[in-house]
C-alpha cells in the first residue's frame, strides 16, 4: 500500500541540493537548488529555490507552484506581465513561453505534470 509523502517546514528546508537549470539563463546562471519530495510516472513534486536572475522559459509541462518566499516577475511571449510574491500560487500551463525574472531569491513548492 502506498504511504503519504511529507516534506515538513518547506520554507526552512536545509537539504536542498544543486538542481538543473529551469529555463535558459539570460546573463549569469542563477543558483538553483531543489529537494525532491515525490516522483511517480509523469508527476514530480518538491521544493525549489532560485537566486536573482532572468531565464527564458519554453515549458513542455504543466506546473502548479506556491511561492513560500521571494519576488518573481513573469513576462509572457505576448507581453503580459504577472508578478508573484510570497503566499501566491499559480499554474504554468504547458506551452507557456516567456521570461522569468527573480527579483529576490524565491522558494516554491511545486508539482509538475510532464
Amino acid at each position: 500500500m502506498p504511504e503519504i509523502s511529507i516534506q515538513k517546514d518547506c520554507a526552512n528546508l536545509t537539504d536542498l541540493i544543486p538542481a538543473d537549470t529551469f529555463g535558459e539563463p539570460v546573463g549569469p546562471l542563477p543558483v538553483q537548488t531543489d529537494s525532491n519530495l515525490y516522483l511517480e510516472g509523469n508527476m514530480i513534486c518538491g521544493t525549489w529555490e532560485c537566486g536573482p536572475g532572468t531565464m527564458e522559459l519554453d515549458l513542455d509541462l504543466t506546473e502548479f507552484c506556491h511561492l513560500l518566499q521571494g519576488h518573481w516577475v513573469f513576462t509572457s511571449e505576448s507581453g503580459e506581465v504577472s508578478e508573484v510574491k510570497a503566499g501566491d500560487s499559480w499554474v504554468f500551463p504547458k506551452g507557456w513561453k516567456g521570461k522569468a525574472e527573480v527579483k529576490e531569491t524565491v522558494r516554491k513548492v511545486y508539482m509538475m505534470i510532464t
